[in-house]
């Protein structure tokens, strides 16, 4: 009898039929198999397994791309101890930006500049004689200084009639309030409206030789107060941001001109429309808040 001649498996046949689950590498030619898979596929012997090398890098270059997807959306967000913060402060920058892309509330109407207390007096006249409604949009600057406990004096008081129109007297210019504007600002027919506007006055007392106690009491409207009253807020409002609040804009709060020199002749124009504007957003945001006051009366 003859005996027959036992086939040889070729090498890349005896790969193929390595099994490929981990619980198979018990088998017999199972170890041989994957070390010699191994040592064809380079020699990684490093890695735990061919398949579970592969799946390992797979996950980890899944990991570190949804790493990189979230560091670029949250790459201005410090590494915080807990996920709520550091959602919560993501949050908040996300609301910063968006409220970045605002549009700016300028404003647009005729803008009258006085330097001389003689022009000053004629146009308080014709402000007292012609203003339509009973309301001044109220602001002032002053040049900041840096030493503690002293300001420069008031330089600059901007006063809007509406929509239309806005006032600013240069008083640095005048070295004194000229007489019609102190009566001006005494009417009590008349309410001056601004946010802070009281210690505004009280300052213009400090500054100049006027008396604002009657103003105060009598015909002064502070907004930030107006506003927390009819909004049902206990906010510490600024003026931009009752602005972002009611209209959703934003203004102009540019340090450079906010810090500028506002006692130097002459203002610069946009020295000039940063001014108007805040008078002009007073009396805005004096209107609106009075609007939503009658609203809800009415309601």
């Amino acid at each position: 009898m003859t005996s027959r001649k036992r086939r040889q498996i070729p090498d890349w046949l005896a790969m193929c039929k390595v099994k490929k689950s981990d619980t198979d590498h018990d088998a017999p030619g199972g170890a041989a198999s994957v070390k010699n898979v191994d040592e064809t596929l380079g020699g990684n012997s490093g890695k735990s397994g061919v398949k579970n090398g592969i799946l390992e890098n797979k996950t980890s270059s899944a990991q570190d791309r949804t790493e990189t997807e979230f560091t670029k959306f949250d790459n201005t967000v410090p590494k915080c101890n807990s996920k709520e913060e550091r959602q919560s402060i993501a949050a908040a920058e996300f609301q910063k930006r968006m409220e970045d892309l605002l549009p700016e509330m300028i404003f647009t109407g005729t803008l009258t500049y006085s330097s001389h207390k003689n022009d000053c007096n004629a146009l308080c006249d014709e402000i007292e004689s012609s203003l339509v409604g009973d309301v001044l949009g109220f602001d002032m600057e002053w040049p900041v200084t840096y030493r503690p406990g002293q300001q420069d004096p008031t330089a600059v008081v901007q006063l809007c009639t509406g929509p239309q129109r806005c006032y600013i007297f240069h008083l640095s210019t005048m070295q004194c309030i000229p007489q019609q504007l102190n009566r001006l600002l005494k009417n009590s027919k008349i309410k001056k409206v601004g946010v802070g506007i009281e210690s505004d006055l009280w300052k213009l007392e400090r500054d100049y030789d006027i008396q604002v106690q009657h103003i105060v009491k009598n015909s002064m409207v502070d907004l930030a107060q107006l506003a927390n009253k009819v909004l049902k807020t206990s906010e510490n409002w600024s003026l931009d941001g009752l602005v972002r609040h009611l209209f959703k804009q934003k203004i102009n709060k540019n340090p450079e001109i906010r810090k500028s020199n506002w006692s130097q002749y002459p203002l610069s124009e946009a020295q000039k429309k940063y001014a108007a504007t805040d008078a002009y957003v007073s009396y805005e945001i004096y209107q609106k808040l009075l609007n939503l006051d009658q609203n809800q009366c009415n309601t």
